[in-house]
């Protein structure tokens, strides 16, 4: 199976980009790592075993264009699948070797794995892995070309919903009727910045946490104030309806 993984990264320190770039070398089945600077490219990439591609200007969607050209330049070169990886996050080395098994027994249109947190100076936050159902963050998604349609809308989702655009990828994936699997064992580290993540585990939130709820509820208060053709407009773009849970 011919796999890409796709990276977007801005302004990440060089130790945490090749943190990510060695993590995808180790992996233990071939993978072409594509490396997609948001406007300011880190020269020492070039002589590492990655696909740069250096975009013109920073984009400011947290990560969706680099996410959008890199899976085009995936589905164009004749990948089989695309998987995404953050660039502040790693794969474990058996990371796509257990999603490319996960797909071949199942048949799945897609594959969701699942995370482990960890505390920005590395420690394990013991916080629980949101179920299938209602969330899998970008890092997770293994996408097989039969659900490819939904790639294009990293770009296609409206500016005010890159904050989550992950979930709104992954409702278009239900949406549509993709097939999808869920591997338990936990193969992404994913370091967190989450206030409320730390608050649910009983310990106050690091300096430079974020709140998720604050930024989502101002996507909600930009989309409830939109005129009804202009929702319609996006949800015919996105090929689903949104309804934030209404």
């Amino acid at each position: 199976m011919k796999v890409a993984v796709v990276t977007p990264y801005h302004k990440e320190p060089e130790t945490v980009l090749r943190r990510c770039t060695e993590s995808i070398a180790a992996q233990t089945v071939p993978v072409t790592h594509f490396m997609v600077s948001d406007g300011f490219p880190k020269g020492f990439l070039d002589a590492t075993p990655v696909r740069h591609v250096k975009l013109g200007a920073a984009h400011a969607d947290w990560g969706d264009t680099p996410r959008a050209v890199g899976s085009i330049l995936a589905v164009r070169e004749g990948y089989d699948a695309i998987t995404y990886l953050d660039a502040d996050n790693y794969f474990l080395a058996d990371h796509l070797e257990l999603m490319i098994e996960a797909q071949k027994s199942s048949g799945a249109d897609v594959v969701a794995a699942s995370r482990f947190f960890l505390r920005p100076d590395g420690s394990v936050l013991p916080y629980p892995e949101d179920p299938p159902e209602q969330h899998v963050d970008t890092s997770c998604m293994f996408i097989m070309r039969s659900a490819f349609g939904v790639t294009p809308l990293w770009a296609l989702m409206p500016r005010h919903f890159s904050v989550m655009g992950d979930r709104i990828v992954w409702a278009a994936i239900k949406s549509r009727g993709y097939r999808w699997v869920r591997v338990e064992e936990k193969t992404v580290a994913y370091f967190t910045l989450w206030a409320s993540m730390y608050r649910a585990c009983g310990e106050t939130p690091p300096p430079g946490a974020k709140e998720f709820t604050d930024m989502s509820k101002q996507a909600l208060e930009w989309w409830r104030a939109l005129p009804d053709t202009e929702r319609r407009m996006y949800e015919r773009t996105l090929g689903m309806k949104v309804n934030f849970g209404e």
